[in-house]
């Protein structure tokens, strides 16, 4: 059964914390399982560059709360424009909540206001928060002042971009989980060839095991480029 979701939203298969590479971030990935365990703050403020992983976390987030029975909700704020701020009523019944790219809806007077219920709802339930943005909270551009001092309330964490040793890593390890063997070579050639944010090497990743699963074949450089030419990547 998968967490609750709303407007059919779906949660990526490969979103866990396991498969996430948190080189330069374990403090923060600590901050999230203890959160998500009840033994640590109620609300995480995530913040960093695209590609950093946030998607990635708070749906493993999501995921992992639900497999202790919790009830949650991921919204993608991104999408922000095919629904309305009412979504975000009654959330408060909720164990989790997931706020991704929070940065999308600051300045608009509907959602913010939104937003200030919702944070008031979870201060009187006890239900827990994890938002994510762009930037830190004082840089997000929030006319409603009540709501960014809650913005501010609880823990925020800053997650950084991997280098390339992690990237290799992050690509070796995504491999080893579908049963793939990706050698050293191969992985490099993709960093050089492809974009190299988290969320990219997932999904190219994503895309190649079916390629090779389909093809039956090895993920050798040569059978890597052709892939890549015909995704336009």
């Amino acid at each position: 059964m998968l967490p609750q979701i709303p407007l059919g939203i779906s949660l990526r298969e490969s979103a866990s914390f396991d498969s996430f590479v948190g080189l330069g971030n374990q403090r923060t990935l600590a901050d999230i399982k203890a959160c998500i365990a009840k033994s640590g703050e109620n609300y995480l403020y995530l913040w960093g560059p695209d590609g950093t992983g946030k998607s990635h976390l708070l749906q493993a987030g999501c995921r992992a709360a639900h497999s202790e029975s919790c009830r949650v909700a991921y919204i993608p704020l991104s999408q922000a424009d095919h629904f309305s701020p009412e979504i975000l009523e009654e959330l408060g019944i909720l164990d989790l909540i997931c706020l991704d790219d929070i940065q999308r809806v600051s300045g608009i007077p509907a959602w913010e206001m939104a937003l200030f219920r919702l944070f008031n709802q979870l201060r009187e339930s006890g239900s827990r928060l994890i938002v994510s943005a762009d930037r830190p909270p004082a840089s997000l551009h929030v006319r409603l002042a009540d709501l960014r001092s809650r913005l501010e309330w609880g823990l925020c964490c800053q997650l950084n971009l991997l280098d390339d040793p992690a990237r290799l890593q992050l690509l070796t390890e995504s491999a080893h989980r579908r049963g793939l063997v990706l050698p050293e070579g191969t992985a490099r050639y993709i960093l050089s060839h492809t974009a190299r944010d988290t969320q990219a090497l997932v999904e190219l990743m994503d895309r190649l095991d079916l390629a090779s699963l389909s093809a039956q074949r090895r993920l050798t450089i040569p059978f890597v480029k052709t892939i890549l030419e015909r995704d336009g990547a």
